[in-house]
């Protein structure tokens, strides 16, 4: 019977002392489990952190390239305009030669540069010519840019019919456009030629006509 009881209290005992080890492995996996929770919350809090300062860097990055790139547009604006009055200006010396060649035998009477001019009927209509040269039956129009392109030439084109309105005192004259360049493409002179429009460049001393004859 001692014996009986001393092996009952022996299981007792293990059974305490197990449940003592289990209490204490589960009260340490809380506290680890505790720290880890606060661990990853700290990790989070660190990340949302670090998210909001990445997020107020590239918001701050993307207005400074935008406020670039707006600058730089302006810039090549700016400096594209400035090219075209330089071609020009350029251009203007040999405007008089160029519009005799393309006359014939008509003299020229007038030789304008930078033409501001309202519509006579439209008051609010108003517009700007690069070059003009008037003779007694014939008008030169000039478009100088920096870069001639096929779209370049077909507003110009377009331009020229709505400016007649603007000169009724030439309405019977013939109307030449011509657009002028510092260097002219092979493949635009090409597509001049089938518009039939002049186009001006660069020659080794002064501009010339690169098409004249052509159509």
């Amino acid at each position: 019977m001692a014996q009986l009881v001393e092996t009952v209290d022996q299981i007792i005992r293990e059974m305490r002392e197990d449940r003592a080890r289990t209490d204490a492995f589960m009260a340490e996996t809380g506290r680890r489990a505790e720290k880890a929770w606060e661990q990853a919350e700290q990790d989070r809090a660190r990340m949302d952190a670090f998210m909001a300062e990445t997020g107020r860097r590239a918001e701050k990055a993307w207005e400074q390239a935008e406020k670039d790139r707006k600058e730089f547009n302006k810039r090549m604006a700016e400096l594209s305009d400035s090219m075209g009055t330089l071609v020009e200006d350029m251009v203007a010396p040999s405007a008089g030669t160029i519009a005799a060649v393309l006359f014939g035998e008509d003299p020229v009477i007038t030789t304008l540069q930078r033409v501001r001019r309202r519509h006579p009927v439209h008051g609010g209509w108003n517009l700007e010519i690069d070059l003009m040269v008037i003779g007694q039956s014939n008008v030169m129009v000039v478009e100088a840019k920096r870069k001639i392109t096929p779209e370049t030439i077909a507003g110009f084109l377009a331009r020229i019919q709505e400016l007649k309105g603007f000169f009724p005192e030439y309405a019977t004259h013939r109307w030449i456009p011509v657009v002028a360049s510092v260097s002219l493409e092979p493949s635009v002179i090409g597509f001049l030629n089938h518009q039939r429009v002049y186009g001006v460049a660069m020659g080794d001393d002064t501009f010339e006509l690169v098409n004249a004859g052509q159509f």
